[in-house]
Parts: C-alpha cells; structure tokens; sequence
C-alpha cells in the first residue's frame, strides 16, 4: 500500500492512504523537499544543507552534506543532482556521496540574462529525462528565473530550451513515457516530447496562468493554478496527454484551495496523485485526478509531498 510523505519545518509526517497518520519521522528537524526516486526510495533536503534518504521500509540515512544551502534535487543512472537556493548553481552527487560543483552549468548560454524574481535566482526545479531521439539521460534544470536548461552529458555542458520569460517553477516527467516532460510556468502549462528540447505551452480553457507546481500520471498532468503572483487561493487543472484544452479539476476537491499549491505541493505515484495547499490540507486521488478526499488537515507549513511504496 502506497504511503504519502508531507515535509515540514518538524520532520516528516506520514499518512496511509486509506487514512490515517502513520508516524512522525525526523521530528525536529526542517525537512525542505522531498523527491522519490525511481526505485521507490525517496530524497529529502534537510536543514537546508543536508541530503538524507528515505529507503522504502522507512529508514532514513544521511548521503551528503553541503556548504551551500540547497532547494531541489533530482536522481538518474546513479546520480543525484542538487540545485541551489539562494544562487543558481548545480551540484553532481556520486553514489558514495561524494559531490562537485558543475562548473558548466555556470558556463550556460544566455545566463546573463538569468535575473532573481522574488526569491532569490537559484535552481528552483530539477529532472532527469530521457531524450527521444539520442536515446540518453536529459538533465533539466528549472531556474528561476531563467528557463530550463539542458543537459545531455550528466551535467558536463547546457544548452538553454524555453524562453526565460515563460518564468518556469517546477519539473515533471512522466513515470513510464521516456522523453516526455512537464513544466509548470507562469504563462501556463508547457510540455515537452523529446526530453526537454522543444516545449509547447498549453493555454486554451485558462483564465489564470499563473501555475507553480506540476505532476505527471499516466495519460493525464496535473498543475495547480493561483489567482496572480500573490496568490490567495489555488485551482488544481488537468491536461489529458494530447488534449487541446486543460480543464479543471473537482470530484471532491472545492473550487478554490486555500493558498497557494506551490512547487513541490502536487505528488504522483501509483496511479494517484497528492495535493497539499497553503492551508495545510493534504487531499488524496482514489484513481488519477479523480475521487478525491480531504486525508488531512491543519498540516502547518508544508514544503513539499510524495507518494511513495
């Protein structure tokens, strides 16, 4: 049975998915992001500065520690990839923990033209690919802001993709279609086929446009939608892969969440997907994005959710 994982600023909760809370793990300490890993693991930033793993029974594990703090990371062909809070910088992870700074990623074409809105400019997003015409691991970095660079030699050299403006918050790619990527923006919801080399932005059946985080099902993308930049409430939307239009998502969830859903907040995993907004209410899918239930509230702070098992 699947198991959702919600972090905090005091641990890490975690719910059973037919209900219930099932234990607090890593209690007192900031758990900042969570990431699952395709063998059922999961990755979390702790304190800002350390790499722990989660093995599928429960058992944590520190792998890295860091001197800059971090905000997203990403694993593939035995690698984990770290991004940058507070500085737009990328780093490489062997298996044994050891770690270097991509000095590449430093060297991207177009940097100059990277600029901090809000938040400071740091690696907001990460994701590993595969490219559908080489057939090779795709590095994708979300910077904000600064569009989605690429890489195509575990992290050596970038090229730039989308356009910087489209001012990109979070990465997804889907489970089991190689090449097939998602981004969460705030013009919209952009897509790509070939591992991140070319994106399509889907628009029609919006109002808003504003989207901060994006998951990927089977046939189906979720991403959550906010009423501007400040946002006081939040829509989830759903693009059926191949779709023209997206459309909104309800059967159980309210029109309007509360707060934002921010980048990190949409999880998918075993046919279902997880929902935690700015109030602190966990929602969770019976089937795809369909059949929801409210499985927790009061949650506090949250930054971030997966489904793992």
């Amino acid at each position: 049975m699947a198991t959702i994982l919600v972090a905090t600023s005091g641990g890490c909760r975690v719910f059973a998915s037919g209900g219930g809370e099932l234990a607090k793990e890593l209690v007192g300490l900031h758990v900042g992001f969570l990431a699952r890993e395709p063998a059922g693991s999961c990755l979390a930033i702790l304190n800002d500065r350390e790499i722990w793993r989660r093995e599928i029974l429960g058992a944590w594990s520190m792998f890295a520690k860091c001197r800059v703090p971090l905000q997203s990371l990403a694993s593939g062909d035995g690698l984990i990839f770290a991004g940058g809070l507070d500085e737009a910088l990328l780093l490489r992870f062997l298996a044994n923990g050891k770690g270097r700074r991509l000095v590449g990623f430093d060297a991207t074409p177009g940097r100059g033209e990277w600029f901090a809105g809000g938040p400071p400019l740091g690696v907001r997003s990460l994701a590993v690919a595969a490219d559908g015409a080489a057939g090779v691991m795709a590095v994708l970095a979300a910077v904000h802001v600064g569009g989605i660079p690429r890489s195509l030699d575990r992290g050596l050299s970038w090229a730039p993709t989308i356009p910087v403006m489209f001012d990109v918050h979070e990465l997804s790619i889907h489970p089991a279609r190689p090449g097939f990527a998602a981004a969460a923006c705030a013009v919209g919801l952009a897509v790509s086929h070939d591992g991140g080399l070319r994106w399509s932005l889907i628009t029609e059946g919006l109002d808003e446009t504003n989207s901060l985080a994006v998951a990927a099902l089977a046939e189906e993308v979720l991403f959550s939608i906010q009423d501007g930049p400040f946002a006081k409430r939040s829509q989830i939307w759903r693009w059926r892969q191949g779709a023209r239009r997206a459309e909104q998502v309800r059967d159980g969830l309210p029109e309007w969440l509360e707060g934002k859903v921010d980048t990190g907040h949409i999880a998918a995993g075993g046919g279902r997907a997880a929902v935690v907004d700015g109030g602190g209410n966990l929602w969770l899918s019976r089937e795809g994005s369909m059949r929801w239930e409210l499985l927790a509230d009061g949650l506090g702070s949250v930054f971030g959710v997966a489904i793992v098992g």
